[in-house]
């Protein structure tokens, strides 16, 4: 849930910010706020409005109104606000972890580095360590958290990852508890790049089959390890989100996790004619009975839609 991760850590950015400033009790508030959007069981988007938002734990008006910018805008007017009475501080930079407001504007006014690139570049030659209270160890840190975003960030070709995302197939099918399994995501879509893979796993031991897959050789820098979802790194660096769903959500989570978000969005809009909701948990009546979700063919029969194959998942139905 890319929205999820990328607004908490824009909020982050912005406590941070508000706390270079000395501003009282908001950076706490921000801070909480962005810790319950990056724990939300589902993305932050499928929840609607502004007013949807605000029933969230620490989610008052304001943050829940930025949150719905960023959706609409792919940006928080705000931060890029705060971004610059702060000297232009470099919106790059500070997505690297625990890389702080004065580390991001001592980096740039010392070296003129304002991407990951050129930070990456400049720690690996050793040239943090000529910083003031800057060490060899921290340097390592930051390089390392470098990298990571930098990988965050690179999209795959399709054909680069297609052997790699085969094997990656096998060998998780081939765990003990495992009933179904499907590569979902822009890979499913049959997208020319893909950012990360989602893999959805049918099975009534999530904690054991979880546990298991952890265990595998290919496993590297697990994120989140539980009976919901298991998120690690291949060696090459792309980024695997192993989630663990109930049989009767199979197919409303096989149309959520495959995308794309256009696509969501418009078959959401379809069931809320209905006065229905849809979710990655299934379709819901009004009353909150479940009606469909089974399969992905369910759901669209029910909406009254035609079937739409991955690869046509677009936009406006």
């Amino acid at each position: 849930m890319s929205n999820n991760k990328e607004i908490a850590g824009q909020l982050r950015q912005i406590a941070a910010l508000l706390a270079e400033q000395q501003v009282p009790f908001k950076p706490a508030a921000y801070r909480r706020a962005a810790q319950v959007v990056e724990d939300l069981p589902r993305d932050v988007c499928t929840y609607g409005s502004a007013k949807e938002l605000e029933k969230l734990p620490a989610i008052g008006e304001a943050i829940a109104k930025k949150i719905i910018e960023y959706l609409e805008t792919g940006q928080i007017s705000f931060l890029v606000k705060l971004r610059a009475e702060q000297g232009g501080i470099s919106a790059e930079l500070m997505d690297i972890e625990d890389l702080g407001p004065k580390r991001v504007r001592q980096i740039q006014s010392a070296l003129g580095i304002t991407t990951v690139a050129g930070l990456i570049k400049a720690a690996e030659a050793g040239k943090l360590q000529g910083l003031p209270r800057m060490s060899a160890l921290m340097e390592k840190k930051i390089l390392e958290n470098a990298k990571r975003v930098k990988e965050r960030t690179r999209r795959f070709p399709r054909e680069e990852i297609k052997d790699d995302v085969e094997k990656l197939r096998k060998t998780i099918g081939g765990v003990q508890g495992i009933e179904k399994l499907e590569i979902a995501g822009s890979y499913r879509r049959e997208k020319e790049t893909v950012g990360d893979i989602d893999v959805l796993v049918v099975t009534k031991k999530p904690k054991n089959v979880s546990d298991a897959i952890a265990s595998l050789s290919f496993v590297r820098d697990t994120v989140a390890h539980g009976d919901k979802k298991l998120s690690f790194d291949l060696k090459n660096g792309l980024r695997v989100d192993v989630r663990f769903v109930r049989r009767n959500q199979w197919g409303a989570a096989l149309l959520y996790f495959t995308g794309s978000k256009e696509h969501n969005i418009a078959m959401r809009k379809v069931a809320m004619r209905h006065k229905w909701k849809l979710n990655e948990y299934g379709l819901f009546n009004g009353t909150g009975k479940f009606i469909a979700g089974k399969t992905e063919q369910e759901v669209y029969d029910k909406l009254g839609l035609p079937y739409f194959p991955p690869n046509q998942r677009i936009g406006k139905l």
